[in-house]
């Protein structure tokens, strides 16, 4: 697309893709990763092997991002449109926000990996100083944890051979970052979705989860690494469950969080949610202040509408 094109670009002439795609958000696509096995146990161990690869998240959110910022700059050429395309904005700020919370959620695989989570977490940090306040600066530190907090020691590489490893790193990892946003996902997995799948993504925003179901499963799932942690000498298998469980249920929590209450069942749900959460101090501090973070983002949405109720606070 050229500059003249982008330049007289219009919501109200936009050639959407009819074309039925499915969307899945990064948090709910975990889902399929856990394999059928022998015992629940094993089930979570394996699950905690096969996470996948961070790169592919962070190059996810950005590219919702850069369609979320196309939207607003659409909007603002034509604010009769902001009815109609609500809820594909919806839908794009709960995949972003699903791919980037994730990003920090999941366990890194490789030094790809490690960077692209370090990337992000500076600039959540940056984004949190320039543009929040004490509590929002706290609550982007505890969620980044050890990482983005002060630059890696960079050495010059010596060598012509080493520079050029250098400069094919950085080129990879900035191409992995450029999703395709027409490729197409396989069902069940992940995709980026531009502006033109409009109908997939009002879609994706209506068919929202069972909340309380989440809720419910993320609450046993929970019990079930309490009971794991009981056991005096854990074997390799058992302290991989214990991740890949407490993985998954965050993943279920934070999900909870991100959607905006349309019942008053939900509203229960992310109070039982927010409960459990803080009561958790076992867990790795990091995981709750995603939550929080999720929760504050699901309740912008909320309270954009009488369609959705807001939760109040907690005493």
């Amino acid at each position: 697309m050229n500059t003249k094109t982008l330049r007289d670009e219009l919501l109200s002439t936009i050639a959407l893709d009819l074309d039925r795609h499915t969307v899945i958000d990064d948090l709910a696509a975990l889902e399929q990763l856990v394999p059928d096995a022998a015992s629940e146990v094993e089930a979570l161990a394996l699950f905690r092997q096969q996470v996948p690869a961070l790169m592919a998240l962070r190059g996810r959110g950005q590219a919702h991002t850069e369609q979320v910022r196309r939207l607003i700059g659409l909007i603002a050429r034509e604010p009769r449109q902001v009815e109609a395309w609500i809820d594909v904005a919806n839908a794009l700020t709960i995949l972003t926000n699903a791919a980037n919370l994730g990003l920090l959620l999941l366990p890194p695989r490789s030094e790809d990996d490690l960077w692209a989570r370090d990337q992000f977490a500076r600039n959540l940090l940056r984004h949190a100083q320039r543009n929040g306040d004490g509590e929002d600066i706290a609550l982007a530190r505890r969620a980044v944890g050890e990482f983005g907090r002060r630059p890696a020691h960079l050495t010059l590489p010596e060598g012509a051979e080493a520079i050029s490893a250098m400069i094919e790193t950085m080129a990879r990892r900035v191409g992995a970052l450029q999703s395709k946003l027409l490729a197409e996902n396989e069902p069940g997995t992940p995709g980026v979705h531009p502006l033109e799948q409009a109908d997939a993504l009002k879609a994706y925003f209506a068919a929202a989860p069972d909340l309380a179901g989440l809720f419910g499963s993320a609450q046993k799932l929970l019990a079930r690494v309490d009971g794991l942690r009981e056991i005096a000498e854990p074997d390799d298998m058992t302290l991989a469950a214990i991740e890949g469980g407490l993985i998954l249920a965050y993943a279920r929590l934070i999900r909870v969080a991100l959607w905006p209450a349309r019942y008053y069942d939900d509203v229960s749900a992310k109070e039982a949610a927010r409960d459990l959460v803080r009561s958790r101090a076992a867990d790795p501090d990091r995981f709750g202040a995603l939550w929080e973070i999720a929760f504050g983002q699901g309740e912008t949405v909320a309270g954009q509408s009488s369609r959705f109720l807001t939760v109040g606070e907690d005493d």
